[in-house]
């Protein structure tokens, strides 16, 4: 049986790592090119509330002076179960949603496409002979989930038996991912009427999972300066953090491990980052705060 050197481990990794990459972005063009225009949604909810009062009855759909071109008019459809009133607001709702679905799906491709070009720089710069390298990367694409472990044995690294764990001060576990398939493995698994944490402002950084329904306000900040820490935000005075229901994260497909999306509100809490409290609140089995 022939084996696969680590040379050409990392090779194919680095080509499958690219693969992947274009098709995430494939993905995520098509799926901001068939997001309904917000622009649209907002016009027709607008014209209702406009025309309210001259609209009798109930319709299936109605045409209203566009006030975007004028002379022509717009036909909007409308669930006659409903007043006029609430048929606007729910074109306001889906205007709203929709800009933030397509904000989200815009930063991501950004970052897919950011990405991209540093997956096609490290590809071009490799150098299969170099030995030094070829460790390097072999490491780095195990740590990034490219290559498994088990396809070499001399590769395997062994696998975080579970994420970080902490207890708030009032007794509530919180995990924390260790790399981006351990993010994704706590986010998609996680009861979705948990809460979740990420860094904000794009900062990247672990996921972070509070198992508690109702946590209180310092178990809330507590958990967020656990997020700051183990981000790169560690560093800054104040970091911003996003949190969440679990419930509310999706998962778009083809997305690379760790990638997610939101949808509905966030509350942002700024915290500064603090070793000191991430040592008082670890899981005593855990003690390497940079694990």
């Amino acid at each position: 049986m022939q084996m696969t050197t680590d040379a050409e481990l990392v090779t194919n990794g680095l080509a499958h790592q690219v693969h992947h990459t274009k098709k995430q972005i494939e993905s995520l063009e098509k799926a901001l090119a068939h997001m309904p225009a917000a622009e649209d949604l907002q016009v027709k909810g607008t014209l209702l509330k406009t025309y309210a009062s001259q609209i009798d009855g109930h319709h299936h759909f109605v045409e209203l002076p566009d006030y975007r071109r004028p002379g022509q008019t717009l036909t909007i459809k409308l669930d006659v179960t409903k007043t006029i009133m609430a048929n606007a607001e729910d074109y306001f709702r889906r205007y709203r949603k929709s800009k933030r679905g397509q904000a989200t799906v815009q930063h991501n491709l950004e970052t897919a496409h950011a990405a991209l070009i540093q997956q096609h720089t490290r590809q071009a710069a490799f150098d299969p002979t170099n030995a030094v390298q070829v460790a390097e990367l072999k490491r780095a694409l195990i740590a990034e989930n490219v290559i498994h472990t088990h396809v070499l044995h001399s590769s395997k690294v062994p696998e975080p038996a579970h994420p970080r764990r902490f207890y708030t001060h009032d007794h509530v576990l919180v995990e924390v991912g260790k790399n981006s398939y351990q993010n994704d493995q706590l986010t998609l698994h996680a009861r979705k009427d948990y809460y979740w944490m990420h860094a904000g402002g794009e900062i990247p950084g672990s996921h972070v999972v509070i198992h508690s329904t109702t946590p209180s306000e310092r178990t809330l900040q507590e958990a967020a300066a656990l997020t700051a820490y183990y981000s790169k935000g560690r560093q800054l005075k104040r970091c911003p953090v996003d949190c969440l229901k679990v419930g509310q994260m999706r998962k778009p497909k083809g997305a690379k491990s760790g990638l997610v999306t939101f949808s509905g509100h966030a509350r942002i809490i700024t915290v500064t980052p603090d070793a000191d409290l991430v040592r008082k609140l670890r899981e005593p089995v855990d003690t390497d705060l940079n694990q």
